[in-house]
């Protein structure tokens, strides 16, 4: 049998490393950060310089622009106090798992438009706009958000959204807080404080199978409302001081013969709530009556602590370069080589 000279099987090696090499430096999908103006002068410049997997930061400035997102990135302000894009038509989101993260965006109509699925939108301000974030697609999450004076409408809409988590977010001062809408099913409506809204703060509308758990609701014109929806969950919040603390007017859906709404209401706290609670177990004795057809039969005595009053990010806006994935896989190649080199020498020489 013909030995190969241990010179040439070290050449031959060296020459699959550096082809190995090349080809993961240069494998698609991995990542790279544009700092926006250093790189590109506008946001909108920056994403269509970008390939998917990229992230794009935002140093702080005031932007005019009206980004439109259609590939997978992360869009990461350095500030959401200082890094501002000044909206017309509103940040439009077109592909899935996008992370947008520390901005203020205010004006326009919709500030975000979310027609995708599996995003995030963490840890941002939201003001001064029509709509905040509309969402029309499923599995996105939306948290540690501030929502200011949006003027017309919701803070956040959900239209045809599914599997969708609405957490932890602060929304002052707008319309309406949040909108369950159009079809809009089995989504988590989580920790939220809505307060000071003209209107209602949460509202479902033909909306099946959501979750609304350990919300503060305060000062608000209407607290929640159901219409044509069921199977709702609404359970461990807090509704005080509302001038209505919660509404199932249903008339004109009923002139179609349609049935009425029935939800699970359940361990509420209700600001109005004249029960006593003998027993002490802080739970009222009798229950909370909100109309003919509704009541929370464990109505509870005392406030629900649910929330940190300073929404935290999920997502460290810090601009990284996502080098480590090529580093491993490189220096995995390079000990298995050298152990290959040092293992033929090893054999050549016996």
């Amino acid at each position: 049998m013909k030995v190969v000279n241990p010179r040439s099987f070290a050449v031959l090696l060296v020459i699959l490393l550096s082809f190995s090499t090349l080809a993961i430096l240069n494998v698609k999908g991995q990542t790279r950060t544009i700092t926006v103006p250093d790189d590109y002068s506008t946001i909108q410049e920056a994403i269509n310089n970008a390939s998917d997997g990229d992230t794009v930061y935002v140093r702080s400035g005031v932007y005019i622009e009206n980004p439109i997102i259609n590939k997978t990135i992360n869009l990461i302000g350095e500030n959401k106090e200082t890094t501002i894009i000044d909206v017309t038509a509103g940040l439009k989101i077109q592909q899935g798992h996008i992370t947008i993260t520390g901005f203020t965006i205010y004006d326009g109509h919709d500030a975000i438009s979310l027609a995708a699925n599996n995003c995030t939108v963490t840890n941002n301000i939201i003001k001064e706009s029509t709509h905040g974030i509309v969402i029309f697609g499923n599995n996105s999450l939306i948290e540690g958000n501030v929502f200011e004076s949006i003027g017309l409408s919701s803070a956040i809409q959900l239209n045809w959204a599914n599997n969708n988590t609405i957490k932890n977010n602060h929304i002052e001062s707008c319309v309406e807080g949040i909108q369950i809408w159009q079809n809009s099913n089995n989504n988590t409506i989580k920790e939220n404080t809505i307060k000071n809204c003209q209107d209602t703060a949460i509202n479902f509308q033909y909306s099946n199978n959501n979750k609304l758990i350990g919300n503060n609701i305060t000062n608000c014109g209407l607290g929640t409302s159901i219409y044509g929806s069921n199977n709702n969950s609404i359970t461990s919040n807090n509704y005080v001081k509302n001038t209505i603390q919660f509404s199932a007017n249903e008339w004109y859906y009923l002139t179609f013969g349609n049935p009425r709404s029935i939800n699970t209401i359940n361990k509420n706290y209700w600001s109005n709530y004249t029960g006593l609670d003998a027993n002490n177990d802080g739970i009222g004795d009798t229950p909370h009556i909100i109309d003919e057809y509704n009541q929370d039969n464990y109505p509870l005595m005392t406030l629900i602590s649910t929330l940190d009053p300073t929404p935290t990010p999920s997502v460290d806006p810090t601009p990284v370069r996502l080098y480590y994935t090529k580093t491993i896989i490189l220096g995995t190649i390079i000990i298995l080589v050298l152990a290959g080199i040092l293992a033929y020498y090893k054999k050549y020489k016996k």
